[in-house]
């Protein structure tokens, strides 16, 4: 059974269509990496999946299914008990998406807590595991800051750290690294890996920037103007593109070595 599982879909804002026909799926621990200009559809699929479209947005054609269950047009109750447990997110500025005046432990427990009957004491060693795994060491600190008080960098980490707190088979990625610089970028990409290797999480990347998933994904999906141009294996992709947009996507790779 596929983990995700988006079938001709079709994601309309005020009834006009801005998604059209896509179609791609997900094994466990398996990475896919969409790629495309801003504009192309990419975030938009990931908040449908997500139920993140807001009042404005839905999805008007086709199915979306998590491990089998339809959650196209579900409840938002229901939708609520998938994020977190089952489905994490790390959104393009963490920071942004933080309140700004607790600190990132208050808002961690309370995000385990929407979930779990567990102690602050037992949210904070989980979180400090990560940090660890991370190779973060100063989790204290951190979990007593305030989202100023973090770089970009951090935030993205903290990010992480946030979306994976509950162990979710499946996490998605809007452009985690896209207001980075490229150092810090590759400390988020590995990082994203790590979390795969640890705990098998399957991870959908969205990024105008087809040198990460290069570097990432199992697979990749194109995508331009709402529709999905080439999509397959990533080597396959990479080594023989077939379409002109993708072939000026791959003219300006960052490539992040392995290491």
């Amino acid at each position: 059974m596929s983990l995700l599982d988006v079938q001709h879909v079709e994601v309309s804002y005020n009834d006009r269509p801005v998604v059209h026909d896509v179609s791609f799926h997900l094994e466990p621990g398996e990475i896919l990496g969409i790629v495309g200009e801003s504009g192309s559809g990419k975030s938009t699929m990931l908040r449908a999946a997500m139920g993140l479209l807001g009042n404005s947005g839905a999805v008007t054609r086709g199915s979306i299914y998590y491990k089998g269950q339809e959650i196209t047009g579900a409840g938002a109750d229901e939708i609520r008990r998938l994020r977190g447990p089952s489905m994490g997110m790390i959104f393009q500025d963490t920071g942004a998406s933080l309140c700004p005046v607790r600190s990132i432990g208050d808002q961690l427990c309370e995000t385990v807590r929407q979930h779990e009957k567990v102690s602050r004491e037992e949210v904070k060693n989980r979180a400090l595991e990560l940090f660890g795994k991370m190779r973060l060491e100063d989790g204290d600190r951190i979990l007593n800051s305030y989202p100023f008080e973090l770089s970009g960098g951090m935030s993205q980490r903290v990010g992480i750290v946030m979306s994976m707190v509950l162990k979710p088979d499946l996490l998605f990625a809007d452009e985690p690294t896209s207001a980075l610089d490229v150092t810090v970028q590759a400390q988020v990409v590995r990082e994203m890996m790590k979390m795969r290797e640890l705990y098998g999480t399957g991870i959908v990347i969205v990024t105008h920037n087809i040198g990460i998933v290069e570097y990432m994904a199992d697979k990749i999906a194109v995508m331009y103007q709402g529709r999905i141009l080439e999509y397959g294996k990533t080597e396959e992709i990479i080594r023989h593109p077939q379409e002109k947009y993708t072939k000026k996507l791959l003219d300006s790779v960052l490539r992040i070595n392995r290491g």
